[in-house]
């Protein structure tokens, strides 16, 4: 390498609006206000690292100290905007917050804002992570952030707004540097290598913007790592030695073994990943990522997608796989608690075989060595089964599910209460038919009478589910409920009465307690009557 190389993320850093990849929203802002010369005296850029906030702080300043005048196309040629580029403009103050916290600090600071720039414009002091200056600075800053002189312009930079004042909030042009897109910086990437000349694989330079993550300086960085590494070119299998990453193709088979419930299949699959030494937490992690894919791939016909996760998305349902996301989510946290990597990976896909859908019941998943003891004793007991009388529990219970079922038969309201209470109804179910009235019983079908006000009560899964129980324990009939005004007091309402009775009774005998009465008279005080209750088990 030469003596005089620059990093990636320096020498490809924007020098104009136009070379800004991403921050739409902001880059067109800006460029407004400076052709219109409408220009505010402090922006507030925000956002995590790597996503231009710098960047577009010096594009700014060269934009309104550019020797051609303000506009949004700088020249790039002029003294001031090579200065600038070079980080040698005299009136483009940029400080480091985190060392300059103290208030002694910002006071020198404003102390020299009020002399005229040098040379250009103005005088531009870009603070980056402003949000480390103490509680002091950020006071002495206030009055001149509020009113600063025609000559000076404010340009902040922070990863954490929540940190700052909403004080400096309310005196700045905030603006949200969101993160950049996958493809986003896969563009820049294949644009980068185009420039320098160098031989890469779009895998590879595609598992660097995922690494990235919304990151174009973390990317870049890890390409000129990656450059290196290869001696010149970006290779896919150069990337996952360096990275530890899984191959894709073996993400796609345990997502397989994992569809056709092949327990034995995803155990001996981890086993030999973890003989290889790859990294189990990223497998997980990208085993994540490809749930999501083959998600979208059930949804959405896209082109885009491949052959293999067409196929994937074919052999498992939406539910599991959504559950099967969540588990590699929850099991991603729960690493760090695994006695190992290996063992960590392997409770979280058994984990998602276990609640499949089309998993089998725990008889069926009796261990092997006991099935093969099983059948060894099977086979021993051959001689002595003759004599055992075997059939006979069998038949029993034959006989009794194929003897005749009772017919129902009630004609009065009372007999139908008594089979309300008598039957094993779910709650949903007994609440309805205790505001049930009997109107009458032909030909197998029950009719009932429920008072309009219940109607909510009245859907198709709760009348599917009385009938069912009636037809468990009384044949084939058919139940029909209409909805008409009551003239009889239903069970509920009888019971509801009862109540009613007893809570008075309890309460008329509570006031007749001389203790009670006493009390009442000693004090002034009036009992609630409401919170007198019975205690149970007493």
């Amino acid at each position: 390498m030469s003596e005089h190389y620059q990093v990636l993320a320096r020498k490809y850093r924007p020098h104009t609006f136009g070379e800004m990849v991403g921050q739409t929203h902001t880059v067109k802002t800006l460029i407004n206000a400076l052709d219109a010369d409408s220009l505010h005296h402090a922006f507030l850029f925000t956002g995590t690292r790597g996503v231009g906030k710098t960047t577009i702080a010096r594009i700014f300043a060269k934009s309104i100290n550019c020797e051609a005048g303000v506009s949004s196309k700088p020249c790039g040629t002029c003294a001031t905007c090579v200065e600038i580029d070079q980080g040698q403009s005299v009136d483009l103050i940029e400080l480091d917050a985190a060392s300059h916290t103290g208030v002694d600090n910002m006071r020198d600071i404003l102390e020299n804002a009020q002399y005229i720039p040098t040379k250009n414009r103005y005088k531009i002091y870009l603070i980056d992570e402003v949000h480390m200056l103490s509680k002091s600075s950020f006071n002495a800053l206030l009055k001149t952030l509020e009113e600063p002189p025609e000559h000076i312009k404010f340009l902040l930079a922070t990863t954490d707004p929540q940190k700052l004042p909403v004080t400096v909030l309310s005196r700045c042009l905030q603006f949200t540097l969101q993160k950049l897109t996958h493809e986003e910086i896969l563009g820049q990437l294949k644009f980068i290598m185009e420039a320098e000349g160098l031989k890469y694989e779009e895998l590879a330079l595609s598992q660097i913007a995922d690494f990235g993550n919304g990151s174009m300086r973390d990317a870049l960085s890890l390409l000129d790592q990656s450059i290196s590494y290869g001696d010149g070119t970006v290779m896919a299998k150069d990337i996952k030695a360096m990275l530890g990453l899984v191959h894709h193709d073996d993400i796609l088979t345990l997502a397989t073994h994992l569809f056709n419930q092949d327990g034995e299949a995803v155990i001996n699959f981890v086993k030999d990943l973890s003989h290889k030494g790859e990294d189990l937490t990223h497998a997980l992690k990208d085993l994540t990522s490809l749930f999501h894919q083959i998600s979208i791939a059930q949804i959405i016909d896209n082109t885009h997608i491949s052959d293999e996760i067409k196929t994937l998305a074919t052999q498992i349902s939406n539910q599991d796989l959504q559950l099967f996301y969540h588990m590699a989510i929850n099991g991603s946290k729960d690493m760090p608690l695994a006695p190992s990597e290996q063992i960590g990976f392997e409770m979280t896909l058994l984990r998602m075989l276990a609640f499949h859908s089309n998993a089998e019941t725990t008889e069926k998943k009796t261990p092997k060595l006991a099935k093969k003891s099983k059948a060894k004793a099977t086979s021993e007991a051959k001689p002595k089964e003759k004599p055992a009388v075997a059939p006979k529990p069998k038949s029993v219970k034959e006989n009794k599910s194929s003897a005749p079922k009772p017919i129902l038969s009630i004609s009065s309201q009372q007999q139908w209460e008594d089979i309300t209470k008598s039957l094993e109804f779910s709650t949903a179910s007994r609440t309805l038919l205790k505001n049930t009235l009997f109107d009458n019983i032909s030909n197998q079908t029950l009719t009932l009478n429920l008072d309009g006000q219940f109607s909510s009560l009245l859907t198709d899964n709760i009348q599917r589910a009385i009938q069912g129980v009636l037809q468990t324990n009384f044949g084939e009939m058919t139940l029909k409920i209409n909805l008409n005004k009551l003239t009889t007091q239903t069970l509920a309402q009888k019971e509801m009465q009862a109540n009613n009775e007893k809570i008075a009774a309890m309460q008329k005998e509570f006031m007749k307690d001389e203790g009670v009465q006493k009390l009442q008279k000693t004090f002034n005080a009036k009992v609630d009557l409401k919170s007198i209750k019975e205690i149970e088990n007493v």
